[in-house]
């Protein structure tokens, strides 16, 4: 059987709409899938030994900002006026999941209007203690995220984290399980 003119003209149409369709459905899918920040940055490992006491490394997780900082043990929270009515998402002050770990790591994004905070180790006449100010709209935290001023509305973000000696990792469940 010899294919006609019609056979061809319906085979040339039929193609032109499969690579229509491939060409719809491509940007959707790759606007659903998780993007490459987010993949290839969901862990991340910090050497401590390497973070001065008082001291603070910036460096990213999942396309935001993270505080990596290290306090003397006698660092207590006492020291700060927080605010007793700004929890984080598991009801807690973030004092209370970081109290005893001489390193940890914050999401370091304002919760105001998501300004990044600058680290004060020195303190200033205002806080007589170490602590992190965000210079947009004066919004204040301890070194552990929670609120001591300002307008933010809840603690600096937790990520999940673990030791590993002298490594702490971000992005797995150890001393803090989940994001909060």
């Amino acid at each position: 059987m010899e294919a006609s003119r019609r056979d061809f003209i319906n085979v040339a149409i039929g193609g032109l709409g499969v690579v229509g369709a491939v060409g719809v459905l491509y940007p959707i899918v790759k606007t659903l899938a998780p993007s490459a920040a987010s993949t290839t940055e969901a862990k991340a490992e910090i050497d401590i030994t390497k973070i001065p006491e008082l001291g603070m490394r910036v460096t990213s997780w999942k396309g935001k900002p993270l505080f990596v900082l290290r306090l003397p043990k006698d660092l207590q929270e006492d020291k700060y006026n927080v605010k007793k009515d700004s929890v984080n998402s598991a009801g807690k002050l973030n004092y209370e999941l970081l109290k005893g770990q001489e390193a940890f790591a914050l999401v370091g994004v304002c919760t105001h209007l998501g300004c990044i905070p600058l680290w004060k180790p020195e303190g200033s006449e205002d806080v007589k203690a170490p602590y992190l100010h965000c210079p947009c709209h004066g919004g204040l935290y301890t070194p552990w995220g929670d609120n001591i001023g300002g307008p933010p509305p809840r603690p600096l973000f937790v990520p999940p984290q673990k030791r590993e000696g002298d490594k702490l990792i971000v992005g797995e469940p150890g001393f803090v399980e989940q994001l909060v």
